[in-house]
């Protein structure tokens, strides 16, 4: 049998990592420092870092200030006024079959495929996890946002903690794992200043979202990540491949630079192994080719055009041991470390 996760046992302040304690509505740290809960989820960003997106900022000025006004948080979205109204009235009337925050961010979370699905996505499309046999570790889902890869890790028998510096999408997470009967705590905080203990993660999980962060900023995370992941635990990162064709395409496009703000960062595989082999041992594992995101279990979504992209690009995957570099040439890989004990 598999023991609950409690989420306050592996909490941790975001600036030392000691251990918080529940004061009423607040989690307290051993140095006095206070952080505030909304709606059951813990807010923990360290008070010295800067934002790396427009939402984070928002979450900041929202829980300081109380989310009365705004009890579902729709302004930390990052929506257009729009999509907003749409989300307000869809959270009033209830009763919808995908919650009303997936609907409209949908493209935002899973990539310009799914563009034509805003505002009307049939089921919540939930991929499948490529790491199995959960057996109650505690998983960390780095930038969960309304939780896909966490109910997708939860089904596979893992206990699930997502963090994402986005209160509004949190708290569709929490609508979600509840609606599919998954059990998973969330956090709202920062990867680069991750708030929890040292020694709790066996696996650390994230997808679409270290590639969004400067260099420096992805460093912060790696380091943050190492901190809080046991000794032999595993990390399991989606990341681009600048050698893939599309990412390629797309970072000539943009003149052969980093691009700033939440632009995409194009890495070689070498890059990724310095960066990430500070922590262990590094290998990697081929996601996809022709973008970054594509799932060929979303394929009954899909118009017919993106499920022929789709089936080539798995069945391209499928070829990986067979052709050797392969992975040289996938513009999206999954980075795979293991801690050294």
């Amino acid at each position: 049998m598999v023991t609950k996760l409690s989420v306050g046992d592996i909490l941790g302040c975001p600036v030392s990592g000691s251990p918080l304690h529940r004061e009423g509505n607040e989690w307290v740290s051993e140095e006095g420092r206070r952080y505030p809960e909304v709606q059951g989820v813990p807010v923990l960003f360290h008070p010295g870092e800067s934002d790396t997106m427009d939402p984070m900022a928002r979450t900041r000025e929202f829980t300081g200030s109380g989310t009365e006004s705004d009890p579902w948080c729709v302004e930390s979205l990052g929506i257009t006024e729009d999509q907003k109204k749409c989300v307000e009235a869809g959270l009033r009337s209830g009763g919808h079959q995908v919650d009303p925050v997936v609907e409209q961010i949908i493209a935002a979370t899973c990539g310009n495929l799914y563009r034509g699905l805003v505002g009307r996505l049939p089921h919540y499309p939930i991929p499948h996890f490529r790491l199995k046999d959960g057996r109650g570790r505690v998983l960390v889902d780095l930038g969960c946002n309304w939780g896909r890869w966490c109910v997708a890790a939860a089904r596979e028998g893992f206990s699930v903690v997502g963090i994402d510096p986005q209160i509004g999408a949190l708290l569709a997470a929490q609508r979600v794992a509840a609606q599919l009967g998954v059990d998973a705590a969330f956090i709202c905080g920062d990867a680069r200043h991750l708030p929890l203990r040292a020694d709790v993660a066996d696996v650390i999980f994230s997808y679409s979202v270290l590639q969004h962060f400067s260099r420096e900023d992805a460093a912060k995370a790696i380091k943050s990540s190492g901190r809080v992941m046991k000794p032999d635990a595993r990390l399991f990162v989606q990341m681009p491949n600048v050698m893939g064709p599309r990412c390629f395409y797309q970072w000539a496009r943009r003149g052969f630079n980093d691009g700033s703000g939440f632009n995409v960062r194009y890495w070689t595989l070498r890059q990724l192994r310095a960066a990430f082999g500070k922590i262990g041992p590094t290998s990697f594992e081929i996601d996809c080719f022709f973008g970054i995101g594509l799932q060929p279990s979303d394929a009954d979504i899909m118009p017919v055009k993106w499920k022929s992209l789709l089936m080539v690009s798995e069945a391209l995957r499928k070829l990986e041991g067979i052709i050797p570099g392969l992975p040289w040439l996938a513009d999206s890989v999954y980075v795979d470390v293991t801690k050294k004990a």
